[in-house]
């Protein structure tokens, strides 16, 4: 069988690699305890099997490691490079028995079946061309009460005030691109639906309000237009700089704000 892989986000296939990597190390450490705070709601306690999922640079991985000292912790990523940055920043934590493994979500084996009671996608779903697939691969992966907890974004809650007049315009043009790589900009507000309808129950939502006020404005211009940029096909590359610049300025201005949404949504196996 020929697996797919996708192109949304493929460290190694960037304009700018180490910008990128640099980026998703600064996207993980953002906001950390808010982040487990929606992650203990979900159903991540101390001492559980967990199943980490697009592990990226590993810094999440770790932050689990380090905060709920998991009985067993397996990271996963179908990227080399992200499996070589975890794997770098586990020994670094001092995290030796980690497990860290290259694999697809689209991999029907993806680990044994049964064998973990939480596990976490955090900014993968956005990047799946079919996310059913994952869902029921991960959803296999689960013992009898595990829980899946996604954290995925949605664009279509991203907001800003004053509201300059490029942003709709720049945000279409990057769903867009995304889309034309497999992924989806929107995928936030899908996820409950998505989890029903691969066998999941107790569905949990929550959301943290990612903004200006919480992280500053040079901060959030940083995480939320890099990878856009990276995705914007070389034709439309320069109106979409201007276009950017427009939003930056506007947001960075005094008195300017924004913001957008990031999903935590969770679901059980029974």
């Amino acid at each position: 069988m020929v697996l797919i892989v996708d192109e949304s986000y493929q460290l190694g296939t960037f304009r700018d690699n180490e910008d990128s990597l640099r980026r998703l190390k600064s996207q993980a450490g953002i906001a950390l305890d808010l982040e487990f705070e929606n992650l203990r709601h979900a159903g991540l306690a101390q001492g559980q099997r967990v199943l980490d999922v697009g592990c990226g640079p590993g810094i999440i991985t770790t932050q689990i490691a380090l905060r709920t000292l998991p009985c067993r912790l397996l990271a996963l990523d179908c990227n080399e490079t992200s499996i070589k940055e975890t794997r770098a920043q586990l020994s670094s934590a001092g995290v030796n028995d980690a497990q860290v493994r290259q694999c697809n979500l689209y991999d029907d084996a993806l680990t044994e079946p049964g064998q973990y009671d939480f596990s976490y996608a955090r900014m993968v779903f956005q990047h799946l061309s079919d996310p059913l697939s994952a869902l029921r691969n991960i959803h296999r992966s689960l013992a009898i009460g595990g829980r899946l907890c996604i954290c995925d974004i949605d664009d279509r809650w991203f907001g800003a005030a004053p509201q300059p007049p490029e942003l709709q315009s720049f945000l279409a043009r990057v769903a867009r691109a995304q889309a034309a790589r497999g992924g989806d900009r929107h995928v936030g507000s899908k996820l409950a639906n998505y989890l029903e309808e691969t066998g999941y129950s107790d569905i949990r939502c929550s959301m943290l309000l990612v903004s200006t006020s919480l992280i500053g404005a040079t901060a959030f211009c940083d995480l939320v237009f890099g990878y856009k940029m990276e995705v914007i096909p070389q034709a439309e590359l320069e109106q979409a700089q201007r276009e950017m610049a427009a939003i930056k300025e506007s947001i960075e201005s005094p008195g300017g704000w924004a913001g957008i949404g990031v999903f935590f949504v969770s679901g059980e196996k029974q």
